[in-house]
């Protein structure tokens, strides 16, 4: 069993989805956790996002469980609401071994040459310089704790097998791999691994919403693109959830620099 005693761990878009599962399982493997996540609207997302009482909820099933937990509110794409989430981690459990950057959005345009700036812009700033905002946050607690730790990014398999009219989300999900390669290397001497999991079709808010089941219905290749070999028709958060914690484990501690696809067969179409 993953033993994750006395380390520490910051996920970011964890109030539900992938990001809660994620939270809950580091927890139950004895981490204490820093739950961050926006936890209101964003402008130019159809869907809605994660509120207050979801990031509560969050914490407050971690603690029931016997876990422990704190909620920072945090918008990836501000350098001083990370810096909080960072020095929360540090106040309040002592030290930051691990972080998980999982906040993400999607939206769906006609096609990828018919995105608006808003929407291509939005999707930048969240998911991929969102990510590196979050590592040059973290970096400095995690090189002060002296004994490494780990950082996974969420990506998509978006990043891996092409997809209709959504260019501008596998555009940052795809920039993700070239910043995992680089990090990978250059905190590789400080035993600080950096890696990445690309879900496949997973049962969350941001798939399971009237726009993103308009996408699957009417855009052109899309049916075919996310039918899973497997017998399912979407994989569970907890399963990215195990992924990520085996990532952060001792189990994988020379493992960094890598992409692990996990989707139920997906990509072999």
């Amino acid at each position: 069993m993953i033993d994750l005693t006395g380390q520490v761990a910051l996920v970011t878009g964890a109030a539900r989805g992938i990001g809660r599962a994620v939270a809950e399982t580091l927890a139950e493997a004895g981490a204490a956790v820093v739950v961050s996540d926006v936890a209101r609207q964003v402008d130019g997302v159809t869907y809605g996002l994660a509120t207050d009482d979801d990031l509560t909820a969050t914490v407050a099933a971690i603690e029931a469980a016997g876990g422990r937990a704190v909620a920072v509110h945090a918008d990836v794409r501000r350098d001083a609401d990370l810096d909080r989430a960072v020095r929360t981690a540090v106040d309040e459990f002592g030290r930051l071994d691990h972080v998980v950057a999982n906040a993400g959005i999607a939206s769906w345009p006609e096609s990828t040459w018919q995105a608006t700036s808003e929407q291509w812009e939005t999707m930048i700033d969240v998911v991929l310089t969102g990510t590196w905002r979050t590592v040059r946050a973290a970096v400095p607690a995690i090189l002060a704790g002296g004994r490494g730790g780990s950082i996974v990014f969420m990506g998509s398999t978006a990043a891996v097998k092409p997809l209709p009219t959504i260019g501008h989300y596998a555009a940052a999900k795809s920039g993700l791999v070239g910043l995992l390669k680089s990090l990978a290397l250059e905190l590789a001497g400080d035993s600080v691994r950096v890696n990445m999991v690309h879900p496949g079709g997973t049962g969350t808010e941001m798939t399971q919403n009237p726009a993103a089941e308009h996408w699957q219905a009417t855009a052109k290749g899309v049916d075919g693109a996310l039918a899973l070999p497997m017998p399912i028709h979407r994989m569970e958060t907890v399963d990215v959830a195990h992924a990520v914690r085996w990532l952060c484990s001792d189990e994988a501690r020379y493992l960094t620099g890598t992409e692990m696809v996990l989707d139920a067969g997906a990509t072999l179409r």
